[in-house]
């Protein structure tokens, strides 16, 4: 009789342990899913390569000297079917000449020296008041040299001994740009184009670059 309670203690041990055993957790599954997901889609866009728009290229016909000049270069190039956009650039250089009296010894001298070109009744010039050229008195920047010679002369007349220096400045340069879908003028208009202004010339650059 021993071995028949000891059979029923036993299964009702195992009774109790299956009906009370934890309850799966069926989201495991799917959550395994989703984090390796995860890896995968992280993985793929950090071996992806970058990829950047590429940057268009326009044509660029110029320099024109004038807004006179540019008008009439992109009416011509309408007339053959191109529109294109006017853009102002100074990377150009032009030389120049400055007149200038020296520096003065002192701000006082300086100040003498102005006042006696006031009572000459001289125009255009100014006092330097800082920089290399301190107590200088500019008399004008000019294009030309004979320009710059007879300032020279005029001041010399007055008793004043002006001296002159080269510079450089930067000149205004107008440009027409148009992109490269829309073709290169035709050779009739390119012709009108060199009778406007001789020194046109067609290149290619960045749209975007608007230096």
């Amino acid at each position: 009789m021993k071995w028949i309670i000891y059979l029923l203690l036993l299964a009702n041990i195992a009774v109790f342990f299956w009906h009370y055993r934890p309850a799966e957790r069926p989201q495991a599954v799917g959550d395994e899913r989703d984090a390796a997901l995860s890896l995968v889609l992280l993985d793929e866009a950090q071996n992806r390569p970058e990829t950047t728009a590429p940057v268009g290229r326009c044509y660029s016909l110029g320099p024109f000297e004038t807004t006179r000049q540019a008008g009439l270069a992109a009416a011509a190039l309408k007339a053959g079917g191109i529109r294109a956009e006017r853009r102002v650039s100074k990377d150009a250089r032009r030389k120049a000449y400055w007149v200038l009296l020296p520096p003065a010894e002192s701000r006082a001298e300086a100040r003498k020296s102005l006042k006696r070109l006031k009572e000459l009744k001289v125009h255009d010039y100014f006092l330097v008041p800082t920089g290399e050229k301190a107590n200088a008195i500019s008399l004008g920047v000019f294009s030309k040299f004979e320009s710059a010679h007879r300032r020279i002369k005029q001041m010399q007349k007055l008793g004043f001994k002006p001296t002159f220096e080269k510079v450089e400045l930067p000149r205004r340069e107008y440009w027409l740009d148009w992109p490269v879908d829309a073709g290169k003028p035709d050779p009739g208009v390119m012709e009108e184009i060199h009778r406007i202004r001789a020194g046109a010339r067609l290149t290619t650059r960045a749209c975007d670059d608007r230096a």
